[in-house]
């Protein structure tokens, strides 16, 4: 298995597994695009800083890694949008027919600073998206079952530890319904549980990185 992703999920997408390579290495990520069928050089990547910062790319942007952000978005349909993880939450999101599509690394810090809303508002303002017609998927990233977590985190998100673990997906869930987003698809993997599917850095400070591709 190279790649998963969600059936119900109705756009073209998915996130490689670790028998795919390390998505970093531009080799192994060209050679595995190409076995798809797919262009590498039609990928825009962010250069990932955990922050909150979404750019607006176009097909000039193909090819490169677009500086200080953690969220892509496009209304050009012959671009691919990646994003790297490995235990942070890659969250590719579409809206209408497929005529805009986002791909955003959200990690605790990004979450916190409003990564998601950041992303969801763009969609809806500079886009003209209805919130109704905004699908998101939530891909491998470490969840609730793993992810031990120091007790500030209750106050940075006012929810409560549940024996010392925080539940990323569900904090992203109640920020995407507080914009209205209610079509969302999670493919429910733990990349630190699942060591023979994903790499993990929590788990073994990997420097290797799954790729999430919308």
């Amino acid at each position: 298995m190279n790649f998963i992703f969600s059936e119900n999920f109705p756009y073209k997408h998915f996130t490689t597994a670790k028998s795919a390579g390390d998505m970093k290495n531009k080799a192994e990520r060209g050679s595995f695009f190409r076995s798809l069928a797919l262009n590498p050089s039609d990928l825009v990547l962010a250069n990932q800083v955990h922050g909150n910062n979404i750019k607006v790319v176009k097909r000039s942007d193909k090819n490169t890694f677009i500086d200080n952000c953690d969220g892509l978005i496009t209304d050009d349909k012959s671009l691919l949008l990646g994003i790297f993880t490995a235990d942070c939450v890659p969250v590719l999101i579409s809206s209408g027919n497929g005529e805009v599509k986002a791909a955003v690394h959200v990690g605790w810090k990004g979450l916190c600073l409003g990564i998601v809303e950041n992303a969801v508002g763009i969609l809806i303002n500079d886009f003209c998206a209805g919130p109704k017609s905004v699908k998101v998927y939530i891909g491998p990233h470490i969840r609730s079952c793993c992810y031990e977590t120091g007790v500030e985190m209750e106050e940075k998100f006012n929810v409560k530890l549940v024996n010392g673990k925080l539940n990323l997906s569900a904090i992203l869930r109640d920020k995407l319904e507080s914009c209205g987003v209610s079509e969302i698809f999670d493919v429910n993997q733990c990349t630190y549980h699942n060591e023979e599917l994903f790499f993990s850095y929590r788990r073994n400070c990997c420097a290797e990185r799954i790729l999430s591709v919308i």
